[in-house]
């Protein structure tokens, strides 16, 4: 199985990566909301929204931690890794929503190959329930492809993309924490020193 915790988005709400044979062809993200059948239906269509289209070489640059990430929380739960493949790749619903917050920070043309890399390691240090609340304010707000760069999607450029180098974290920012001056602590007790044991005399016998 190639996708990620996703059988069948026909059948579950779900997100597919299609990802084209021709290298300098966009790979889009899709939001299916799909749902389990009844026996009414003569055909399963579910509907979609285009969710980003970015570049393949942007997307390559991602798509390893996006993979490593979704296959540790996958053997964690004892489920099968998955792999994106060229094609259609179906993501669960939850790890769907965390892979769109990395690819909306990185989706424009005018984001660097350092900028990829920073976002990525941004991206992993927030918890899942983070990547999720991003999902949900971004999406409600400008969660459609022709929207890169907009509102949500360029706040989440910006704070994904902070830079951790040189010039951020030298002696120079570090010169900007300080204290406050120190003033005597009233609940302050100074812990009492033991008294020395004193030392039986040995016992002779005769």
């Amino acid at each position: 199985m190639s996708g990620f915790d996703c059988d069948d988005p026909y059948t579950s709400h779900a997100y597919l990566v299609s990802i084209p044979r021709a290298r300098y062809d966009a790979v889009s993200v899709w939001e299916v909301f799909g749902a389990p059948p009844t026996p009414e239906e003569r055909e399963l269509r579910p509907e979609t929204l285009l969710r980003a289209e970015l570049a393949r070489e942007r997307w390559d640059l991602i798509s390893g931690e996006l993979k490593a990430e979704f296959n540790r929380r996958l053997k964690l739960e004892g489920k099968p890794a998955g792999r994106f493949v060229v094609g259609e790749t179906a993501v669960q619903r939850l790890l769907g929503k965390e892979l769109l917050v990395l690819v909306w920070a990185v989706e424009q043309s005018s984001v660097t190959k350092d900028e990829c890399g920073r976002a990525v390691q941004n991206w992993l240090g927030l918890k899942p329930e983070e990547r999720w609340w991003l999902y949900t304010m971004t999406a409600a707000a400008t969660g459609f492809a022709h929207q890169a760069g907009q509102g949500w999607r360029g706040a989440l450029r910006a704070a994904l993309t902070f830079g951790a180098g040189a010039e951020l974290f030298g002696l120079g920012a570090m010169a900007m924490r300080d204290n406050l001056p120190p003033r005597p602590n009233p609940a302050f007790h100074p812990p009492r020193r033991a008294e020395p044991r004193a030392i039986d005399a040995p016992v002779l016998h005769a």
